[in-house]
């Protein structure tokens, strides 16, 4: 066997002697004890209408909104929070935003079409590639509606649609601010700005009024702070007609501390297992429980900072456009199952599959899995699986419990973003919507999927 290069070695001693993420060793017992605070209210709601069940709580929603909104409360800075519906798009959460005050913003007909609904006053259309009939409902809409184009082509089409109804629109552009990889389907770049304002101020009918750009998975300030220094110069030599009116400044805001990473999932632990010093699925052996916290800015340091940087750097004036989802939308929603079956003290499957979450992903992120029946601070290894008819349905490698039993409930908190909206129809039907409202009620809002909604056409 050919000897491997020092250099080669030595770097591997160094990478294998560090973890390369800004982490930190910790736990979610915070989270966990806040769960069981309200232990008796979660096994009322599994009691009442079973489970599987997502269980939407307006009042955590509702106060999240609160401490969103005076985070970005500023004296000489008007700022408008756009509920992004992608985020979580189910009729009693969109309902209770619209109830509290927010705008929408939608990424499709579809949601365009359910904010109407919803009696949104203000709503942005985004998102790339919009269809002539996506623009069509925002032109019949266009008194609350403001349209986010994503390229020259999007401009010339809305334009000769607003033009034939005689229509004005107002009008936003995204920018794009990452310029590689996936990211450079969005937008138009800061470059070409100048040129767009141009060619916009041309067409009759659409009121170019702002920017948007968009920054994913911010656990603290600094893409913010770095966009709005480059955005500074490029508004200032080029401007609409009426002048800049808003820059939105999207969304990505990170809730704090409701997630952790598995350590053998580190770049680090992956090479172990890559050189067979670690198994290649699940915890190695000696797994001592431990996780890997994101460090996470909280929401009120984190605006600050964007609302200095917006004023310092954006010409006086403009509004500030804010796009929270996954923010808001966490906290508000818990997972609730049921035991099924104890294989082993160390083994169990549970009532409902990770087809409710949409993919799998807590084979790689670590979210406390709560034994609301026989409770505890502490937690033990016990693979927990779902219902599916697949090895990789698991909702965890460990519990916070004393032990496990055919019928005990769990829960699994934070679970409002994202989890809805990508639920697949694999195998088992999609699950029961229950919802508390302000009045202190739960009722079911959504039903248990039925083969008749999974296939109308039999009849």
């Amino acid at each position: 066997m050919k000897p491997i290069d020092p250099a080669i070695l030595t770097a591997l001693h160094q990478l294998l002697a560090q973890d390369d993420q800004p982490l930190y060793r910790g736990e979610l017992t915070d989270l966990v004890e806040q769960v069981l605070e309200r232990r008796g209210f979660y096994l009322d709601a599994a009691r009442r209408f079973g489970t599987p069940q997502y269980l939407f709580e307006e009042p955590r929603l509702a106060a999240q909104i609160q401490r969103f909104n005076a985070a970005f409360a500023r004296p000489g800075l008007v700022a408008h929070a756009h509920y992004a519906f992608k985020a979580n798009p189910s009729l009693c959460l969109v309902q209770a935003v619209e109830r509290a005050g927010l705008a929408a913003d939608a990424s499709s007909g579809l949601e365009l079409e359910l904010a109407l609904r919803c009696n949104f006053e203000r709503i942005v259309l985004s998102g790339p590639a919009k269809t002539d009939e996506e623009l069509e409902l925002a032109l019949a809409h266009a008194d609350g509606v403001t349209v986010h184009l994503d390229s020259f082509a999007e401009l010339e089409r809305l334009g000769a649609l607003a033009a034939r109804r005689q229509t004005p629109i107002r009008a936003g552009v995204r920018l794009n601010t990452q310029g590689h990889g996936l990211w450079t389907k969005f937008g138009i770049p800061f470059t070409a700005l100048p040129e767009f304002a141009a060619l916009a101020a041309r067409q009759s009918h659409i009121h170019l009024e702002g920017v948007q750009f968009h920054l994913s998975w911010n656990r603290h300030a600094n893409g913010y702070l770095r966009t709005l220094t480059a955005l500074g110069p490029v508004l200032a030599q080029c401007a609409p007609p009426a002048g800049w009116k808003f820059a939105d400044i999207g969304g990505g805001y990170y809730p704090e501390d409701d997630e952790a990473a598995y350590p053998w999932l580190t770049r680090r632990g992956r090479l172990l297992a890559l050189l067979g010093l670690a198994p290649t699925e699940g915890p190695p052996p000696d797994w001592d429980l431990g996780y890997l916290l994101h460090p996470v800015q909280p929401i009120e340091s984190m605006a600050r900072q964007i609302m200095e940087a917006f004023q310092a750097h954006l010409p006086a004036g403009l509004e500030m456009w804010l796009e929270p989802g996954r923010y808001l939308a966490n906290p508000a929603v818990q997972l609730l199952l049921r035991v099924i079956d104890v294989k082993t003290p160390e083994l169990a499957i549970t009532d409902g599959g990770t087809n409710l979450l949409g993919w799998e992903r807590l084979e790689g992120e670590h979210v406390p899995l709560i034994n609301l029946s026989h409770p505890s601070l502490v937690q033990k290894p016990c693979r927990v699986y779902g219902s599916l008819c697949t090895p990789h349905d698991l909702w965890g490698f460990a519990l916070y419990g004393e032990h496990l039993t055919p019928g005990d409930i769990l829960l699994l908190p934070a679970q409002g973003a994202y989890v809805q909206t990508l639920a697949q129809r694999f195998i088992k039907p999609l699950c029961q919507t229950v919802a508390l409202g302000l009045d202190g009620e739960l009722r079911q809002v959504a039903p248990h999927e039925t083969l008749a909604d999974r296939y109308p056409q039999l009849g």
